[in-house]
């Protein structure tokens, strides 16, 4: 069945619904496809879309975010890919354009990051998973918010380092 989105750049796209072969551009977003449980229908994703790990050792690595391997892509004829505005090279992307629906999320806030993840979960039909998630992360932003009232805690920014960590 055909099925009808719009993306975050207001793009229409039309995709057979649901998607069955899935290339993620965006280690971000591979992370939130997989959390959504769909681990058979991710066929392609970035050389930095490491977590989890045994899920990326299993998965055709099609080049890096801004270095895309078009041929590759091509070669693995998926029915929908998707990036990001700010990781992935607009003429890369327009070219995919040409033969592929390329959903395209533009994030910037904490809000935009969980419409996309119902935008994504409405995308591959799993609103129901993407609806728990968001309910997660909202429970985990209110008990820290409680958290940082309990102890005085007045800060409007957090500086968070991972340690033992390459991005």
């Amino acid at each position: 069945m055909q099925r009808s989105f719009t993306d975050q750049l207001n793009r229409e796209i039309v995709i057979n619904y649901p998607p069955k072969r899935i290339i993620s551009l965006v280690p971000s977003q591979t992370e939130l496809l997989f959390e959504l449980g769909l681990d058979q229908e991710i066929i392609g994703l970035t050389k930095f879309c490491i977590h989890p790990i045994e899920k990326f050792a299993e998965r055709t690595k099609i080049g890096g975010t801004k270095k895309l391997n078009i041929q590759l892509i091509k070669d693995l004829d998926p029915d929908l890919i998707i990036g990001n505005k700010e990781e992935n090279e607009q003429l890369q992307i327009e070219e995919l354009m040409e033969d592929y629906p390329v959903w395209m999320s533009d994030i910037y806030t904490l809000e935009d990051a969980k419409k996309t993840i119902n935008q994504i979960g409405e995308l591959v039909n799993r609103e129901p998973e993407a609806a728990y998630l968001n309910h997660l992360i909202t429970a985990g932003f209110n008990d820290l918010q409680t958290l940082a009232e309990q102890n005085g805690i007045n800060k409007k920014v957090a500086y968070l380092i991972w340690k033992n960590h390459i991005c």
